[in-house]
């Protein structure tokens, strides 16, 4: 898709936002705007309401909590430790060794040279502490080197299981829409290459790469929507 096709986009469907968000022709910066112009079409096109279990589930956590941005620190200095324990070094140590691992995963685009215990220990760390782009970095590396790229996927966009989803519910990590395009081109990179390998098959890929689309939205408005209660609470 062109850039100048963007403006003249109607109606606005699932489709064509797939069209755009995935178009090499198309800059990230124009992608932004194009989610930001056409936001109130793309939450009809693909209708993402928050549900009721989802909802049950942000209350009954309740994550805004005075106070919690202490606390999540002093858990950060927690998780620190035992990283360090667990990779052999001192803790002012780790986030250089964390950031010589990102280093080598773009320079030879994978991890195989550490032990998988390790790896997954600094996988956790990431998704527990590291930054947006850190998130992005190890989801496609996650995704490149799963034996099953849909039960990786579907796990990561699910609450409950360490992934993607429970990053961003926190109020501290809400998702723009410049990440949001981001990740979803590295999933859609991925589940092209398992359609091109054979992994999973062309009917697969568009079907999950639409539902992916709209999952990631939803998880999306929930950190907005949890934002909206932090800001609630402190003007109250």
């Amino acid at each position: 898709m062109e850039v100048s096709a963007i403006n003249s986009i109607t109606p606005i469907t699932l489709s064509k936002v797939h069209e755009v968000l995935t178009s090499n022709k198309i800059s990230q910066r124009e992608k932004t705007d194009f989610v930001r112009h056409y936001k109130t079409e793309i939450q009809e096109a693909i209708d993402v309401k928050l549900s009721g279990a989802e909802f049950k589930w942000i209350m009954s956590k309740r994550p805004l909590q005075k106070f919690k941005p202490l606390k999540n620190s002093l858990t950060k200095r927690g998780d620190k430790i035992i990283l360090s324990e667990m990779l052999e070094i001192e803790p002012c140590e780790v986030e250089n060794y964390i950031s010589n691992v990102e280093d080598a995963l773009a320079d030879i685009n994978k991890l195989g040279f550490l032990p998988k215990d390790k790896l997954d220990a600094i996988k956790t760390y990431i998704y527990r502490h590291g930054s947006k782009d850190e998130i992005v970095e190890f989801l496609d590396y996650e995704l490149k080197t799963s034996g099953d790229i849909l039960k990786t996927l579907y796990r990561t966009l699910d609450y409950h299981t360490n992934g993607l989803a429970d990053y961003f519910i926190r109020p501290i990590h809400r998702m723009s829409d410049l990440t949001l395009i981001k990740l979803y081109n590295v999933i859609d990179k991925n589940l092209k290459n398992a359609m091109k390998t054979g992994s999973i098959s062309e009917e697969q890929y568009y079907k999950t790469a639409k539902q992916t689309l709209i999952r990631i939205y939803q998880i999306q408005n929930n950190s907005k929507l949890i934002n909206a209660i932090k800001t609630y609470k402190i003007l109250k």
